[in-house]
């Protein structure tokens, strides 16, 4: 079967869908990516990538997306859990500038079944002016589904003179007790996919002191600089343990001096680092929100609009993380995270649930057989 992934250009929707494209390859199927800016990197995972926005990088693109939706990528403190899902239409409206670029490369592949973004209306549209089944990949706590995208981007189905496609199905990666709600026709284990690489030596031996992965995602240094990073950076100085900033050469040259126990790391696999800390200190992006759970670390978030914020409280209501404004982190907070037992347990055990979904070669007999019914 031809199977083609449609996720919005962004390596934070490319990556969680790589473990199940990889069940599906290896299970005999012919997979490929559309893909733009940095989700191109999904080559590196072995696997067919067509670039639908060639030339083009996410820093010089986003202004005109953020400018679509301001409001999605400030910070929500200041609104209720209610409020920050009334924002929810506004996610898929920025993507819209892309969605023509996208059906046509999918009718150019003509596959047999699409694996789109639950915040793109490409491949829901591209399906179904193919004829072909989709099969939303959930990749977030919050739920998209096919209905809202259909009334939200109402614009982009007309222009293509189509609606839903005939058979829909979604698969959800979110543990259920940290869900929006049950909608998954699937549910499946997330499993971290950050990217390859050859660890550096450092990292291939256990760690002398308490280490914590300080990551706070692709797009905010191109946003934000590094204020947040550097408030991080003081609020750490005098406490006894290891502080991996997983930031490139570029961006660890504004941040010098740094102290004694701060290493800038460059590109690691995250979920390589995660397996060698005691916790995390992030923004709340999905994908390192889910590596961190799986990997059953306590949490300090400090969140930067889209869905870090919604992400933040469900794991402070589940016991696992600490929320805090970036004028809020302070030496006092780090502490907290390093030592509180209540935290550590919370989170352990929700690792646990994570490890007994089932996994993406699980899934891989019904996705195939919706799609061939």
């Amino acid at each position: 079967m031809k199977i083609l992934f449609v996720p919005i250009p962004g390596i934070g929707h490319v990556f969680p869908m790589v473990p199940l494209a990889w069940a599906l390859r290896s299970a005999g199927h012919d997979v490929a990516f559309l893909a733009g800016f940095d989700g191109v990197e999904a080559r590196n995972a072995g696997l067919t990538v067509i670039d639908v926005l060639p030339g083009l990088r996410m820093e010089d693109d986003f202004a005109e997306v953020q400018g679509d939706a301001p409001d999605i990528f400030e910070s929500m403190a200041h609104l209720t859990i209610e409020q920050i899902l009334e924002l929810k239409p506004m996610v898929l409206r920025p993507w819209d500038r892309y969605t023509d670029r996208y059906v046509e490369a999918a009718k150019r592949h003509q596959p047999d079944l699409i694996v789109y973004d639950p915040v793109f209306s490409a491949g829901l549209i591209a399906a179904a002016a193919l004829d072909v089944p989709a099969i939303g990949h959930g990749y977030m706590l919050l739920n998209f589904t096919p209905e809202m995208v259909r009334e939200v981007c109402a614009e982009a189905f007309e222009r293509h003179q189509v609606g839903l496609p005939k058979k829909i199905a979604t698969v959800e990666i979110g543990p259920p007790s940290l869900m929006e709600a049950d909608i998954a026709t699937w549910q499946m284990r997330y499993v971290p996919y950050g990217g390859g690489g050859v660890l550096p030596p450092w990292l291939s031996e256990p760690p002398q002191q308490p280490r914590v992965a300080v990551t706070l995602g692709s797009s905010l240094p191109h946003r934000k600089g590094t204020e947040r990073y550097q408030r991080i950076i003081d609020a750490v100085r005098d406490i006894d343990a290891e502080f991996a900033l997983t930031v490139n050469e570029a961006k660890a040259a504004e941040l010098q001096p740094l102290p004694d126990n701060v290493r800038a790391t460059g590109w690691v696999p995250l979920q390589e680092l995660l397996r060698t800390c005691t916790a995390a200190i992030h923004h709340g992006g999905s994908g390192t929100m889910f590596t961190a759970c799986i990997s059953g670390l306590p949490q300090l978030i400090i969140p930067e609009g889209a869905d870090n914020d919604y992400n933040a409280r469900i794991l402070r209501a589940q016991g696992t993380a600490l929320h805090l404004g970036p004028t809020q982190v302070d030496t006092d907070a780090i502490v907290t995270l390093l030592r509180d037992a209540s935290m550590r347990t919370a989170a352990t055990r929700l690792r646990q649930e994570i490890e007994e979904m089932p996994t993406p070669a699980d899934v891989v007999d019904q996705v195939i057989s919706f799609a061939r019914a």
